[in-house]
């Protein structure tokens, strides 16, 4: 099951609207659901600082399923669970996760978001109109009924504590959330969402062609337009090049919907589940906020294997039990005030990049990131090697030889959304042979047929565990402005074998482009052991196609890697 995207899997239980069903579960207790229409405002407005309000008396509905253990008096506690991106009320993973709860004594809400399933609205992104959902929801179920279509009584009240997860689109969402200071917000678990939105699509302001087109193609609905007229807009401008665009616009921006901006308006507890081999929501997102100076009284940091592609997402594997156990110890402390010790325990927990190598055993934890003892090894370009003896040789040019936008050239030259629309969905099917590109086949290998050059360690001696972030400081040079430097970061075996371990890119926005000159930039976060007798290759190149957007004025681009102008490759190790 996917945890993105095309994540339409039906639950077996797909009731129709006010149809009442008792279910039982392995955990615990029975509960009662009742699926309801709730009015929220039609448009609304964001502050600068993220919080919402209603804009205009005009209403809108939004399907949900309301959760009700049965003997639970008021005031329950209640979580809201929020649909990844594309899904509803009846996607696997809420019917999972709300059952969870339910049965463990929690109303539970899981509303459909504007825009998707059933639910009215227009999709804009997680923008003011989808938090100012989620606010206005909360707050009325503190009356004690929720929806009108039919009206649900709740045992709810003002005394009532709320908590917020979901995954993906719903994980963004969950961080969103805290910025409006609703009242009875008690806690959030975000799962493989997003603190930067715009680093997230486009690192570096190289957008990630591959998960844009997947994103966008996947939740848009053809019989029944579902998407604000600015969305058409903002996908223009990352798939043109000019991602840049897209911070502008205040509240419409992207960056209106990235907590990274307003980390002192974060004050309630936070558990965000991050993967490392999650290639849209790279582990980073998570560790940004953890390591920023916020008001969150406790952040729960959890770095594993389950995420967006090329990670796995089975909610059935042991990883993924036990984080559905860890979610209910979260809110039974911070909403039911259960002392289970979970606010006493190491804040940081590390668990291995795949989820078949997941063990409790396997676990690391920890008060701080990077991990205590974590240092940084080094590695400097010479000639063609990486050498931790320092840096050495001539310069390295990689020629441009262009590139057939065959792809491309019906995105470039869209008139209309419906013109880019055709184009999106076209390129979308032709790189993923038509499925989900945040499902498992997503195109994630290396762009073999690019113009590049490699960089090779001598084999290991030992293995080195890399914990972190890995950073790319290059001193460069290039025959036109706004060059794009693509890194991948491989481990290559005695045979040849190349297995890759992350990547990144950057634009290069240096005035004296032509002149050798200093950038630097962050590839993917890792938990990855080079094995002994394995090398390490850092390999630049002019394109990483299709996995981002490739640069079609890119010129020839120099590499240097002397004394006066080092190249290097710093790993942070862990013992």
């Amino acid at each position: 099951m996917h945890l993105g995207g095309l994540e339409h899997m039906k639950s077996k239980w797909v009731l129709t609207l006010g149809l009442i069903c008792v279910f039982s579960s392995a955990f615990a207790g029975t509960f009662t659901t009742t699926d309801t229409l709730i009015p929220v405002a039609q448009n609304a407005i964001g502050t600068a600082s993220g919080d919402t309000a209603d804009n205009g008396k005009a209403r809108i509905h939004v399907d949900a399923r309301v959760y009700i253990p049965d003997g639970v008096a008021a005031p329950a506690p209640v979580i809201v669970i929020v649909a990844p991106y594309g899904g509803d009320k009846d996607s696997g993973l809420v019917t999972d996760l709300a059952q969870d709860f339910a049965t463990n004594g929690y109303v539970v809400l899981t509303p459909t978001p504007r825009g998707f399933g059933d639910s009215q609205g227009l999709v804009t992104l997680a923008g003011p109109t989808e938090i100012n959902d989620l606010k206005t929801m909360i707050l009325a179920m503190q009356n004690g009924t929720i929806g009108d279509t039919p009206a649900v009584p709740v045992p709810v009240s003002s005394l009532s504590k709320f908590g917020v997860t979901g995954a993906s689109y719903g994980g963004g969402q969950s961080f969103e959330i805290m910025r409006t200071h609703v009242s009875g917000l008690a806690a959030v678990a975000p799962i493989i969402g997003w603190t930067d939105l715009y680093q997230a699509l486009s690192p570096n302001d190289v957008p990630k062609f591959s998960y844009i087109v997947g994103l966008f193609a996947s939740g848009y609905d053809p019989q029944n337009p579902n998407y604000e007229d600015a969305m058409f807009d903002k996908l223009s401008q990352f798939l043109r090049g000019e991602p840049e665009d897209t911070h502008t616009g205040g509240t419409e921006s992207v960056d209106w919907r990235s907590v990274i901006f307003n980390p002192t308006e974060l004050s309630v507890p936070v558990f965000a589940i991050q993967g490392w081999r999650d290639w849209l929501f790279p582990a980073e997102q998570a560790i940004s906020l953890f390591q920023a100076s916020t008001n969150i009284p406790f952040f729960k940091l959890y770095l594993g294997g389950l995420g967006h592609a090329p990670a796995q997402s089975d909610l059935t594997s042991p990883e993924a039990v036990f984080l559905r156990s860890q979610l209910l110890r979260w809110f039974d402390h911070w909403l039911k005030g259960v002392a289970n010790g979970i606010d006493t325990e190491p804040k940081v927990t590390v668990a291995p990049a795949h989820t078949s190598d997941w063990s409790q055993g396997a676990l690391i934890t920890s008060n701080t990131f990077p991990l205590p003892n974590t240092s940084t090894t080094t590695y400097s370009f010479n000639g063609s090697t990486l050498s931790t003896s320092g840096p050495g040789g001539q310069a390295t040019s990689i020629a441009s030889t262009g590139f057939g936008p065959a792809i491309l050239s019906p995105i470039i030259s869209a008139s209309d959304a419906a013109a880019l629309l055709l184009a999106v969905n076209a390129a979308n099917s032709a790189i993923n042979n038509g499925t989900d590109v945040l499902g498992s086949d997503i195109f994630t290998d290396v762009d073999n047929d690019a113009e590049s050059k490699g960089f090779t360690s001598m084999p290991l001696g030992s293995a080195l565990q890399v914990i972190g972030t890995p950073q790319l400081n290059l001193s460069v040079s290039s025959r036109g402005r706004n060059a794009y430097y693509y890194a991948q970061l491989l481990e290559k075996l005695p045979d040849g074998t190349l297995h890759l371990v992350s990547r990144g890119a950057i634009k290069d926005k240096s005035t004296g482009f032509r002149k050798a000159h200093s950038i630097s930039f962050s590839l993917f976060s890792i938990n990855h052991t080079f094995a002994a007798g394995n090398s390490i290759k850092v390999r630049i190149s002019t394109r990483d196609f299709p996995f981002f957007l490739p640069n079609l004025d890119e010129r020839t681009i120099k590499i240097f890697h002397n004394s006066k102008h080092p190249s290097s490759l710093d790993l942070p190790v862990v013992p």
